[in-house]
């Protein structure tokens, strides 16, 4: 373990998180049993924080900042005897600075003794109000000795992380060397009491955009990490990432006490009183049919749900509808949701695939060809399908030509036909989908003029890797799938195995997951492990290689979503790091 620790520490900070993924997550915890538990989710690092332990025992995070404890001997006790052994991330000291007699010297030295990696200026003088922070600052024990603390820790090599509040502690913090801020505008919510936020999601926003932009017009390199304060769920820290750009989150009680509470609360109360549980369930369900379950959509990650809220919007109007994204990615049968949304879902939409071939097969079948020496008249699609709509998939396939008019019918609600003169109307709608490849747009498939046409028209679907909070689900709706039973049990895929399937790539996205759960299925194991599952992993990964890119292709895609990082990207494509290199050298890539 010391050698794990000290190889973490030699490495830096901003080393630490380039080697971490893009979004880091960090678990301000104050037991042994959330360390694991935070580790085996998939957490990068921990602090060891006196609120935490407080949470832990049943009182609140406020308590952090009153003199009931020796705040230093108490973080030492449990973080030494409880979360240092639990776990083999990096773990930081909470270190309190309120204490006039403590020497910072030999305080850092015992905390390096100890096996710690970091330290982090916690509880800080930011989270006391005005008039007594004051007080603390005229005595100097204030924000500069805090600040002290973690440069003299950073010159002993420990890692630093500093917790600010506003954009002058920030600067302050930044100009000082410290290379990871903290950004925490409040210590977090009480749950149990329902009591609103002091600070609502939106002043959150603000506030953090302005804090980093100082931070990193200091530093542009400067880690920007956003702690606690109202966040409670992934989809209120996702609006709030959008918004503001930081780099990761440190979790307190969103990670700890408010799941726990409501785990108690919600199955104390379900034994108590089972009809109330009855109807929660009848709720879930309901819900479920409204985000899109019925029509055989899984939607319970946020992007998902604001694709079903697309499908619906747009649905609403006789306008043209595109959905695009990657291949497998579900597009079909989004567009036959749209379809199943609009005022025509009580007549069948006309399918029409387009395929690469002989104009008269593609562009004839969809707009209709003139009689000529070898063949008859031929009706067009949009003719056969007025009053009701057309489903058409692979537009990006459609040649030249086929989109050149299907603008003009866009445009004006006529075309012409193949070797024809006369105008022919219609008023079928179109509802259509592209393939994109993964990083490309749409200007990579469609004409201008298309692309004008659908603005704002358009459903972009996300790929797999986007949206792993529907993974479970979408694994038990294959699973089902595969066995024919509606009440076919869940797999029994272990954590390790989890984990696995939701740090592969997916370049076949919902359809290579399909084939995966399938082949679990006819194991017929009782439980999946990592060590089942990453061959069929691995393998899938090849074959899609081989039917997509080329070798080369292949690799310079690995090493663009890896950020040019070679471990990783030998990781991702299931090749050794030797292997990986002898590739790069002999197809002359990076050179």
């Amino acid at each position: 373990m010391h050698n794990r620790v000290e190889q973490v520490k030699n490495a830096g900070i901003r080393q630490f998180f380039r080697n971490s993924r893009s979004f880091v997550l960090g678990a301000g915890i104050g037991s042994g049993m959330t360390a694991r538990a935070a580790e085996r989710a998939g957490a990068d690092f921990v602090l060891a924080l006196n609120a935490g332990r407080f949470r832990a025992m049943g009182g609140s995070s406020p308590a952090s900042i009153l003199p009931i404890r020796n705040s230093n001997e108490f973080v030492a006790g449990f973080g030494r005897t409880e979360i240092l052994p639990s776990t083999k991330l990096p773990v930081f000291f909470g270190a309190c600075t309120f204490d006039p007699s403590l020497d910072l010297d030999r305080f850092l030295d015992r905390i390096i003794r100890w096996g710690f990696t970091g330290v982090t200026n916690f509880p800080s003088v930011i989270h006391i109000d005005d008039f007594r922070r004051s007080l603390l600052e005229k005595s100097g024990l204030g924000y500069e000795r805090e600040i002290e603390l973690l440069i003299k820790a950073r010159q002993r090599g420990l890692m630093t992380i500093a917790y600010t509040r506003s954009q002058t502690e920030a600067r302050r913090m930044v100009e000082a060397g410290i290379e990871a801020i903290c950004i925490n505008f409040n210590l977090n919510r009480s749950v149990e009491s329902g009591s609103d936020p002091s600070i609502s999601q939106s002043e959150l926003a603000a506030r953090t955009s302005a804090v980093t932009r100082v931070a990193h017009s200091t530093d542009k390199n400067v880690i920007c990490l956003l702690g606690g304060g109202p966040i409670t769920k992934p989809d209120e820290l996702l609006d709030i990432c959008r918004e503001t750009g930081v780099q990761g989150f440190i979790g307190g009680s969103s990670l700890d006490r408010v799941p726990l509470e409501m785990s108690v609360l919600e199955v104390t109360s379900g034994f108590k009183t089972i009809h109330l549980l009855r109807e929660k369930v009848d709720l879930l369900e309901r819900q479920l049919q409204l985000s899109g379950f019925r029509h055989g959509i899984i939607a319970q990650s946020s992007v998902m749900k604001r694709v079903l809220e697309a499908a619906k919007r747009l649905a609403a109007n006789p306008n043209p509808v595109l959905v695009w994204g990657e291949a497998g990615s579900g597009k079909r049968r989004i567009a036959n949701l749209v379809h199943s949304f609009s005022d025509r879902k009580h007549t069948k939409a006309a399918l029409f695939q387009c395929r690469a071939g002989a104009a008269a097969d593609t562009v004839g079948a969809l707009f209709g060809a003139e009689r000529d020496e070898t063949r008859k008249r031929q009706l067009s699609l949009l003719e056969a399908a007025n009053g009701t709509a057309v489903l058409l998939l692979h537009l990006d396939q459609l040649p030249r030509d086929g989109q050149d008019r299907l603008a003009d019918y866009l445009e004006t609600g006529g075309f012409t036909s193949l070797n024809g003169v006369s105008v022919v109307r219609s008023n079928a709608r179109i509802i259509a989908t592209a393939t994109v490849a993964r990083g490309a747009s749409l200007q990579t498939v469609l004409c201008p003029r298309l692309l004008a046409l659908f603005a704002g028209l358009d459903i972009a679907l996300p790929a797999l890797p986007d949206r792993l909070e529907d993974l479970p689900q979408l694994v038990q709706h294959f699973t089902v799938e595969a066995k024919g039973d509606s009440n076919a049990p869940t797999l029994g895929i272990e954590n390790s195995a989890f984990l696995a399937l939701a740090g592969h790539d997916w370049p076949g996205n919902l359809r290579e997951l399909r084939q995966i759960v399938n082949q679990l299925v006819t194991l017929q194991l009782s439980h999946i492990t990592a060590d089942v599952l990453r061959p069929l992993l691995t393998a899938s990964s090849a074959v899609k290689r081989t039917n997509v890119f080329s070798e080369r292709e292949w690799i310079i895609e690995g090493l663009k979503r890896n950020k040019l990082h070679r471990g990783k990207t030998a990781q991702s494509l299931g090749l050794s790091r030797k292997t990986l290199y002898n590739k790069i050298k002999k197809l002359r890539i990076l050179e």
